[in-house]
């Protein structure tokens, strides 16, 4: 009897137990599960707060001349030989330090190029890179308006692999195109002036020594005292006024001939864009596509004659995409100084 009382207390125990020991094993491996999606999981990326994004190395201030930005090799060097979860952790490092694209061959961006280099398909870079690419490019139009067109180049570049047929690349190369024949454009008539310059600072020796060769060539004391004592001879007469005559064409110095001035010739350049409006159908089926159009810019910058050139698929973005240009606001085209009216053609991608 008393072999058996101890039997059931043992096996109530057990039971009693068995619970308990279950639970704990559930806790444990809810605790590895957790420890393992935060510290093994895909990183991700936060963007800090900050707006506008800071100047970055390269970037220069607007009035100042633009600085050639030239990725270190060492640096390239490192960047090519690390590993994918070495990629995150740089590109996590960078974020916090808000080196989102410079300086090159260190930042985020171009570390999660490298990743989708390695792997294309991972997911984390690819979200990464989705959320990055609103502050990347606003960097990039900072160096346009800073006229760091290097710099502004080399970002541009970069998003495009990241996202090659975002239509913000479209506005920023639009932008990249008018900063760079600005400069251009200032730089060349500045070498103008600067030669213009030079050729004004040595007329005035060249009209002064012209003179003095002349005078040189009359001022004869003798010749002047003999002329009167020839004057019987007919076959010396002539040659007495010889010397004068000669000399007289000495002194004139060609006057530079003024260039007539010619006025600004520049192509169009789009100051406001209004992203087109995604249509609902669409969106409901999760169908992409891309309208390529054909517009024309007045004389007053505003967009007129809008039409559809080629769409794929056909109207399912048509009239967003004219709704959108329609808003569109520009610089007017310029010949010799006045405004003319310009033909435009444009692809207006939609992606979701």
């Amino acid at each position: 009897m008393a072999a058996r009382i101890d039997l059931r207390s043992l096996s109530h125990a057990r039971g009693n137990a068995a619970p308990k020991v279950l639970g704990a094993v559930v806790v444990l491996a809810a605790l590895g599960a957790g420890a393992w999606y935060f510290f093994l999981r895909t990183p991700g990326v936060v963007i800090p707060e900050v707006a506008p994004p800071p100047t970055e190395t390269g970037q220069t201030t607007p009035g100042v001349g633009p600085v050639i930005v030239t990725p270190d090799p060492a640096t390239l060097d490192k960047l090519n030989t690390l590993t994918v979860d070495q990629l995150f952790k740089e590109a996590r490092t960078a974020l916090n330090e808000q080196r989102l694209v410079s300086p090159p061959g260190n930042n985020a961006l171009e570390f999660y190029l490298k990743i989708l280099e390695k792997e294309p398909t991972n997911s984390g870079a690819q979200d990464a890179l989705r959320e990055l690419f609103t502050f990347a490019a606003s960097a990039a139009e900072q160096d346009i308006n800073a006229r760091n067109i290097d710099n502004a180049n080399r970002v541009i570049e970069l998003l495009t692999k990241a996202d090659p047929n975002n239509y913000t690349l479209t506005i920023l190369r639009s932008k990249l195109d008018a900063q760079r024949k600005i400069v251009e454009r200032e730089t060349a008539q500045a070498a103008a002036a600067e030669e213009a310059a030079r050729r004004r600072a040595a007329e005035p020796a060249a009209t002064a020594a012209a003179p003095a060769t002349g005078a040189g060539t009359t001022a004869s004391p003798d010749t002047a005292g003999t002329a009167p004592a020839a004057s019987s001879s007919a076959g010396s007469r002539p040659a007495t006024p010889a010397a004068p005559d000669t000399a007289a064409p000495a002194p004139a110095v060609a006057a530079p001939v003024a260039a007539a001035p010619v006025g600004e010739s520049r192509d169009a350049v789009l100051v406001k864009s209004v992203p087109p409006q995604y249509p609902n159908a669409a969106l409901r089926r999760r169908q992409e596509g891309w309208v390529q159009v054909e517009f024309t810019v007045t004389s007053s910058g505003s967009v007129a004659n809008a039409r559809v050139l080629d769409a794929d698929p056909p109207r399912t973005f048509d009239r967003a995409a004219l709704d959108a240009v329609q808003r569109w606001s520009f610089n007017p085209a310029m010949r010799n100084g006045a405004a003319v009216e310009a033909t435009i053609r444009r692809r207006i991608e939609f992606k979701m």
